[in-house]
């Protein structure tokens, strides 16, 4: 049974005094962040400010350099095997569609997520419970008229939600995102941020990471702003997005509105 852990203030990741080198460069620095479940969390900031990177740290494809001072551990633990992490975690990340080989289709690219890879042969050999998790969430996410087209055929849109779903199919109660609505159009933007409010409410933990501020989840209720490779703020949205901060952030003197649970970054003229 799926444990629902709203309401739940645990800490499923914890992050203390972490350092991140990639080829002798330090990408991230002095790290110290706690994800805990009831938490949908934005990170957001400039380009190449380390955001990804702090999603690759979850992912356990990065790892942190180790010191006595610092203390990385996921559900509790400094050590967890990649495979339950896959079933505990989704994980979508920009360029993952260059992975998918030609001629697979979008069904087979969906029931790949059973097995860790990307390729087409899995499908033959899932179970019937499965199956039937492949089929809800095929109508969950409006998959249905496309399962039958190749996955290099789709529109951005399409791609995006085929690669999310391939993500969840082990209903996992945490969903890490990396830049999910970067190049859609309008359409596709309202449909994916329609498809994630869902998640949320069925007590999916969403991670995630955007430029737009109109993308912002309206479920959003922690955000974490990365500059330079340290964590130069982090909480409540109506603290931490507002003019001063955000236009402090990106370097640039932005007006920040919320309207209807939506936000917008208007520049100001000077």
């Amino acid at each position: 049974m799926k444990i629902d852990p709203r309401g739940d203030s645990r800490t499923w990741a914890s992050l203390q005094n972490i350092n991140v080198y990639i080829d002798e460069k330090k990408i991230l620095s002095n790290l110290n962040i706690n994800f805990k479940y009831g938490e949908n969390t934005l990170i957001m900031g400039p380009n190449g400010s380390g955001k990804s990177s702090l999603l690759r740290l979850l992912n356990r494809s990065i790892y942190p350099i180790n010191s006595h001072k610092s203390s990385f551990k996921l559900f509790n633990s400094e050590n967890i095997n990649i495979w339950e992490l896959r079933k505990k975690i989704g994980f979508f990340f920009k360029g993952m569609e260059l992975r998918v080989n030609n001629g697979v289709r979008t069904y087979d690219l969906i029931t790949s997520g059973f097995s860790g890879t990307f390729n087409a042969r899995y499908s033959k050999s899932i179970s019937h419970e499965d199956n039937s998790k492949v089929k809800h969430l095929i109508d969950e996410w409006q998959l249905k008229n496309i399962i039958n087209k190749e996955f290099s055929s789709l529109s951005d849109g399409q791609k995006r939600r085929a690669l999310i779903a391939r993500a969840i199919v082990y209903e996992p109660n945490i969903l890490i995102l990396d830049e999910p609505f970067t190049n859609l159009d309008l359409k596709s933007q309202f449909i994916l941020n329609n498809n994630l409010n869902n998640l949320i409410n069925k007590s999916v933990n969403i991670i995630y990471v955007t430029h737009n501020l109109e993308s912002i989840l309206p479920s959003t209720n922690k955000v974490v702003l990365i500059k330079e490779g340290r964590i130069i703020k982090q909480g409540d949205p109506i603290e931490v997005l507002n003019t001063r901060v955000i236009s402090d952030l990106f370097e640039l003197p932005i007006n920040i509105i919320k309207e209807n649970n939506y936000w917008r970054g208007i520049p100001i003229i000077q």
